[in-house]
């Protein structure tokens, strides 16, 4: 891990070691696991996988989370173990994420015996991209003369773009680079649009000083539509 993520995940860890006494599973996974972290850009994503998750449970975890707290990053996630082995049809987008960088820090491995069934995957992913083409196209409507705000709303958007490229080619159970360039790419091109648009997001993202015109931001938004599209048509017999 590095050092920036250790800071928080490793007194974090410490804290519910002696909350829970073991027994539980912790899962690295998101860029901290995939080593393309960014600091003060990037989130931590950390997730508990526990037998008991009792209000007393819970108290329990309460120094832990305290501390992650002053990192000003979004806390970890916490399931039951029955929880977590039913979860499969209710989120398999973040399940699929998940296996395509993950590191477990306590406990045993709880994605190993996890199957994701293709049509639940199909189907989340349609979803989430129509929800993405629907907020891309609300931001648009309200800033389309705000080369900044659009810049913001691309930036913003894009983590979740690729969230769900990722999904996607492991849908059509191709190889998911860990490069978020070459994911932009390998994503356009299993979709069979143009990269550049997608490209010039993920370069700029963070960027503070990027403006976005009107001409850059309606391609990258095609692509939440094209995907949406693929998705809706995509038979999954059929997934060369």
């Amino acid at each position: 891990m590095r050092d920036a993520v250790e800071r928080v995940v490793t007194p974090f860890l410490t804290a519910a070691d002696a909350a829970l006494g073991g027994g539980y599973s912790a899962v690295l996974y998101g860029s901290a696991a995939r080593d393309d972290f960014v600091p003060g850009r990037s989130d931590i994503n950390l997730i508990l996988v526990v037998e008991d998750l009792s209000p007393a449970a819970l108290r329990a975890l309460g120094g832990a989370f305290a501390g992650w707290r002053k990192s000003k990053l979004e806390p970890p996630l916490v399931i039951t173990r029955a929880e977590w082995d039913r979860a499969t049809d209710s989120f398999p987008v973040e399940i699929a994420d998940m296996r395509t960088g993950y590191r477990v820090l306590r406990g045993t491995d709880p994605l190993q015996a996890l199957e994701l069934a293709p049509a639940d995957l199909r189907q989340a992913l349609e979803r989430e991209f129509r929800g993405k083409l629907l907020r891309l196209r609300q931001g648009y409507a309200a800033s389309a003369g705000d080369s900044a705000a659009l810049a913001a709303l691309a930036g913003r958007s894009a983590g979740t773009m690729m969230v769900l490229l990722r999904g996607l080619l492991t849908l059509l159970g191709r190889v998911v680079p860990k490069d978020p360039l070459q994911l932009a790419v390998t994503g356009a091109e299993a979709l069979g649009v143009d990269s550049e648009p997608l490209l010039l997001v993920v370069r700029h993202r963070g960027d503070a000083n990027w403006r976005c015109p009107p001409e850059n931001f309606e391609p990258y938004m095609d692509v939440a539509a094209r995907a949406a599209r693929f998705l809706d048509q995509l038979q999954l017999g059929d997934r060369s």
